[in-house]
């Protein structure tokens, strides 16, 4: 025998995939991860300057994988691999720019070849399908696997795959719902009947909710349904476990493993079966001629498939499906990096390190799945408070990925460090991760029971996806532990982000008023010097005038500490004005706002830029640029409000106020001598020392003093400079997997400007246009789109099933749809701003009906602006009417087209409103 090593087989792999499958891996912001056992791959799937980046990695019959916020799971022939996440080693990768997350396999742990099907981290651990012996497992360092839960059927373990357990859907972070291929309990006795027998069965009751599926796979809980894939049918599927009914969503030209969603969009392992003992006799053979190996990406919205992946050769089957959302395009460092001619990464400590870590000991990675930290040789330390404070300082300052790693390191010398996971929860929020946040809470309460700051921040995040009772729940938890004004003000102030319909929202309004009544009763009082105070979000969007019930909360905060003297200004001085804001970048607020930083006369002005956190995008960029000062500050408010007020400004203005805590708490204190707050958030503030609120003519009715504590002033024009888009790129319906053949009304706004009342204008459109489609953004949380699919059930009725939700697009992407929509709606009682500027640019109709308030009058101010009235109504009736002349008849929509880009140019780079501007800082008192 040799003793030269073998090279292993080269393996020819060829591929091909539609052009909209990388366009809607970067629409999603996402990246795929896809296992084949039959190859020993995991292939990696992202988008880097809009192509398609692909690798390949080995591993051993690859089958479950399991992202998780520390890394990714791994199921293999006899072992499951860890690939630890090393975010601060991607930016360093060659070529430089290309990753953004980096995988690096770390360790494994040996089961013993127990058929490990799907896996998925849960609140604690980490579960696995343990198809040989029929039993849903977890890992632990002293066994092959723990045995947790197995079918009432199954009368004992076995390795004898009696039922081909293969699937696992969770819920609540545990396994909820599970698949088999039969209820047998003999070995491999679900063979005879796979293609009539499979199962979909609740665990917690033991109970079968779905049955007569042929070989399910890969069941998943997706906006508050449970999807399988019934895989001998080539089927997505939605089960009704109530009615125990399966309804198929779509038909792929494969059998149908591996699930994974983002957005509005599934995306489907496909695999090709042979006439084999176990794959023959199948139901999708017959269906199609030639079954197809890859990815297919269905719509949910229309079920069609609107993108695919396909393997020629050197892959015949797909084994799982998994998204990394927020992750373009990550690099993996598998086992055997060599053989995949891949880059091999080391990840090593420093010399003066190796003692630290031996103090540290080790640990197993599998218990827990936010256990493991990496050994950055940046950060681990021996002392946990210290990373502790070292993460605090991170976040402030706004280097997440650096404030997530300290956290974790200081997890690694202590896991039981309840107050790292809760600020790991912090951070995790910050990046929109609300599930990992979610964890990371209740992480922090198993490790010690009355940690007052995880039980609040654990209401806060489940209140904000609309979760509202579970999420006060919690709150009312943690003041049992230890009572707070702040949170007695949330549990009195807070509201659902969509109602029910128009009585619930006065019941909530009626329940609003009542508690602040009771708390200034019992003169409750915030310090929001020491403290931010909450905002009061979500009552603007009730289409109510505000202005008592803003002041009455104000009075609730208090804020000491006058402005500090200074000398007086010399007349031949500059006016200092100073722009504040959270979001002075990509942004609404950004787009609103650079032009005037950017144009305000300098022979009168020194413009100094406030931005709150820090940002290094384009437009932050350009506001660094534009400013005579820029100053970027943390997030903590006592040093935000102490370098404001050191600015010895004559003039604040505030681009918004009321959609953070932080810049809301900083308007209760007197920073500068004249202080002035603008409709970035269209409501006002109600603070004593917020001595402006800065509009125009044309958004005001005459009696609009009425709405504002502050002294309004009115503009002849819009206050607004803002700067015309660029022409948007061409893209097709079916990029946005809408249907060319229908009318697109297209009303792409929060959910939580959808106010009751406006459910007779989208019923009214869809009742009298059977062509029509309604195109909304998806919810910021899931839950909020089930809310308000909900009341529409009872609304809308069947037309419900004629609204298309897409997620939210990226810039480009979002001017792409303008125009290719047909008309926009304009929400009534809070309208658009910034998309309005966005759809008149492209010629895009909006249909507006004004109201009294501010809120829902800037499309008509635009159109006043433009001299043009045509689509500014006054009845939902004329609303309707409007909408469907515009949706139904090509010929006036191209007139109404045409009308609009002859007048609109009066809306963008209006030096009037800079005039405007340097008139009114100049009007007010100085020094």
């Amino acid at each position: 025998m040799s003793d030269e090593k073998k090279t292993p087989p080269m393996r020819e792999v060829r591929f091909e995939y539609s052009p909209h499958f990388p366009e809607i891996l970067k629409h999603c912001q996402a990246s795929l991860l896809v296992s084949t056992y039959q190859a020993g791959k995991l292939g990696v799937f992202g988008v880097h300057e809009g192509k398609l980046d692909i690798s390949f990695h080995s591993f051993e019959q690859a089958m479950g994988i399991a992202p998780g916020p520390m890394g990714i799971a791994l199921g293999a022939r006899q072992q499951i691999w860890y690939l630890q996440s090393a975010p601060d080693l991607a930016g360093r990768i060659e070529p430089v720019g290309r990753h953004d997350a980096c995988y690096l396999a770390r360790q494994s742990h040996v089961t013993g070849n127990i058929h490990v099907h799907e896996m998925a981290w849960g609140s604690d651990r980490l579960w696995a399908v343990n198809t040989l012996f029929s039993t849903l497992c977890t890992v632990h360092e002293d066994f092959s696997f723990v045995a947790r839960w197995k079918p009432p059927f199954i009368t004992e373990l076995a390795a004898e795959d009696r039922c081909h357990l293969n699937g696992m859907a969770m819920l609540d972070g545990a396994p909820r719902f599970v698949t088999a291929m039969s209820q047998t309990n003999t070995p491999a006795g679900w063979r005879p009947t796979k293609a009539t027998s499979g199962i979909v069965m609740d665990i917690n009751t033991n109970e079968v909710v779905a049955q007569g599926l042929a070989m399910p796979h890969s069941p998943r809980w997706y906006a508050d349904r449970l999807w399988v894939l019934d895989s001998g049918r080539g089927s997505l599927s939605v089960v009704d476990g109530k009615a125990k009914t399966v309804q198929s969503v779509a038909t792929l030209p494969g059998y149908t493993r591996g699930l994974a969603f983002s957005g509005q969009f599934a995306f489907v392992g496909l695999s090709r079966v042979r006439e084999t003992a176990i794959f023959g006799g199948l139901p999708v053979q017959q269906q199609f001629s030639e079954l197809k190996c890859g990815i297919g990406i269905i719509d949910l919205q229309t079920g069609q498939n609107v993108a695919a992946f396909q393997f020629h050769s050197g892959v015949d089957e797909i084994f799982d499906v998994q998204v990394l959302p927020g992750i373009r395009n990550p690099v993996v460092c598998g086992p055997a990096a060599s053989e995949d001619n891949a880059q091999t990464i080391w990840l090593v400590p420093p010399p003066a390190e190796v003692a630290k870590l031996d103090q540290a000991g080790s640990r197993s990675v599998f218990n827990r799945a936010d256990k493991i930290a990496p050994q950055s040789n940046s950060i681990m330390q021996k002392d946990p408070r210290a990373m502790l404070r070292q993460g605090v300082d991170l976040h402030e300052c706004g280097r997440l990925a650096e404030a997530v790693d300290a956290y974790r390191a200081a997890l690694a010398i202590n896991p039981n460090y309840a107050d790292a996971y809760n600020n790991l929860g912090n951070v995790f929020q910050d990046l929109h991760q609300a599930e990992n946040a979610l964890e990371c809470y209740r992480q922090a309460i198993r490790c010690e029971p009355n940690n007052v700051n995880a039980y609040r921040n654990l209401g806060y995040v489940l209140k904000e996806q609309g979760r509202i009772a579970e999420g006060l729940s919690y709150l009312e938890q943690a003041q049992a532990i230890e009572p707070n004004n702040i949170i007695r003000y949330v549990l009195a102030t807070s509201l659902p982000p969509v109602y029910e319909s128009k009585e619930d929202l006065l019941t909530h309004r009626s329940q609003l008023e009542t508690n602040v009544d009771a708390m200034l009763k019992d003169g409750l009082k915030i310090d929001v010097t020491a403290t931010s105070a909450p905002t009061n979000f979500y009552s603007a969007y009730q289409g109510l005038n505000d202005r008592e019930l803003q002041i009455k909360l104000a009075s609730l905060l208090s804020a000491p500490q006058p402005l500090a003297n200074r000398p007086a200004k010399k007349k031949s001085g500059k006016i200092r004005v100073g722009f504040i804001s959270r979001h002075f970048r990509n942004h609404t607020i950004g787009r609103l706002n650079l032009g005037i930083v950017q144009n305000l006369p300098r022979e009168h002005f020194e413009v100094t830029v406030i931005s709150v956190g820090s940002y290094d995008d384009v437009m932050a960029k350009a506001f660094a640029e534009g400013a005579d000062k820029y100053v970027s500050t943390t997030t903590n408010l006592q040093e935000v409000r102490l370098r404001v007020s050191e600015l010895d400004l004559d003039i604040l203005y505030f681009a918004d106020v009321g959609m953070d805590t932080l810049t809301y708490s900083l308007s209760m204190s007197r920073m500068a001598p004249v202080q002035c707050v603008t409709w970035g958030h269209p409501e006002t503030t109600g603070s004593p020392v917020m001595d402006y609120f800065v509009s125009s003519k044309t958004l005001e009715i005459p009696e609009a003093d009425k709405h504002y504590s502050e002294k309004l002033a009115r503009f002849e024009v819009l206050n607004v400079f803002y700067y015309r888009p660029q022409p948007p790129e061409k893209k097709d319906h079916a990029y946005f997997g809408l249907d060319p053949k229908r009318n697109v009304y297209l009303c792409f706004q929060n959910l939580f400007k959808i106010h009751p009342d406006f459910d007779e204008v989208l019923n009214g459109i869809l009742t009298r246009d059977p062509l029509g489609d309604i195109v909304m953004m998806e919810g910021r949380h899931p839950e909020w789109t089930e809310m308000l699919r909900n009341r529409w059930r009872r609304t809308l009725g069947s037309s419900l099933e004629r609204i298309k939700f897409l997620a939210g697009q990226s810039h480009p992407d979002f001017m792409s749809l303008n125009a290719l929509a047909d008309v926009s709606l304009d929400p009534m009682h809070f309208g658009g701003g910034n998309t309005t500027y966005e759809a008149l640019a492209v010629g895009l109709p909006v249909v507006t009906l004004p109201s009294q308030f501010l809120r829902a009058r800037i499309s008509n101010a635009m159109y006043q602006q433009m001299n043009m009235r045509d689509l500014i109504v006054e009845s939902p009736e004329q609303y309707v009417d409007l909408a469907l002349r515009l949706g139904t008849d090509k010929s006036y929509r191209q007139q109404m087209s045409t009308k609009i880009l002859d007048h609109c140019g009066v809306l963008f780079e209006d030096q009037r409103a800079i005039a405007e501007f340097a008139k009114f800082f100049r009007s007010l008192p100085q020094g």
